[in-house]
């Protein structure tokens, strides 16, 4: 699966931002410290206050993949 990279900057600027007028904007920390938001979220914006969400770059996403108490890792 791929995601966008966003800065930290950019990153803040989005956070309480709705992306289609009733889904805020959700930018994820990544197991590789990168901040991204989905592929949904920049094909399903059509504001213009964030339209330099259009111009970032694809990364393949990396989920933080958590451990649960009692969960046996092998």
């Amino acid at each position: 699966m791929k995601v966008y990279k966003l800065t930290l900057e950019q990153k803040d600027q989005l956070v309480g931002q709705k992306w289609d007028g009733e889904t805020f904007f959700n930018p994820t920390l990544d197991a590789d410290g990168n901040w991204f938001i989905s592929i949904e979220e920049v094909q399903g914006y059509t504001g213009t206050e964030f339209a330099w969400i259009s111009e970032l770059v694809e990364i393949p996403h990396n989920p933080i993949i958590a451990e649960l108490p009692g969960e046996v890792t092998e």
